[in-house]
């Protein structure tokens, strides 16, 4: 990537982050109910035909963002030590994902009035992310990535640690999010 790319890159990220802000603090006075993409379009000073180059819903704009791609988890997997045991390699897997969840207060307050709202869009970023890093588990570990159960419990446990983590991390006086994956990891390591 060029450093122009790189640049229009973090632009647009940064336009997209402040539409998102806009639409958060619009739900927090209206309700996410009465949210309109032309409200939004209005209170991030762009036009509606804009904001559709940045979201394809309003909804979309209430979600937890999805920053990492099935790709890019399978390379974070790749780049892990061979020898490592693949359950080490989730665990530091799981502390990257963690740390770009860095939600706005605005975010996190919405998010505990309405909690439903974290649900939008997560699927469809599972049906990529799933299969992709169940099956590199699968290779690195030699097994049948159909048939054993051991890759698939383990990268859908892992998420789950990442998602408990991160939602336990934004209550006021709790440890950070990876001394909590940390521990999570240690519990599902002993066994629970």
């Amino acid at each position: 990537m060029t450093a122009g790319q790189e640049r229009r890159a973090r632009r647009r990220a940064q336009k997209r982050r402040e539409i998102k802000l806009a639409a958060v603090r619009l739900a927090l006075e209206r309700g996410p109910d009465a949210l309109t993409v032309e409200a939004i379009s209005a209170a991030a000073d762009i036009s509606v035909r804009s904001f559709f180059n940045y979201f394809s819903a309003k909804e979309e704009t209430l979600a937890m963002d999805s920053s990492w791609t099935a790709d890019e988890l399978v390379a974070l997997l790749a780049a892990r030590p061979a020898d490592e045991p693949p359950v080490r390699s989730m665990r530091a897997i799981a502390k990257e994902i963690a740390e770009s969840f860095a939600p706005a207060r605005e975010e996190l307050e919405l998010w505990q009035r309405h909690p439903d709202l974290l649900a939008i869009g997560q699927p469809e970023a599972e049906e990529d992310i799933f299969p992709a890093l169940i099956a590199a588990v699968a290779e690195r570990t030699g097994a049948d990535p159909v048939r054993a159960v051991y890759p698939g419990l383990l990268v859908t446990t892992s998420f789950g640690v990442v998602h408990t983590a991160v939602r336990a991390s934004w209550v006021e006086g709790a440890a950070p999010v990876e001394a909590l994956i940390d521990e999570m990891f240690d519990l599902l390591e002993r066994g629970l």
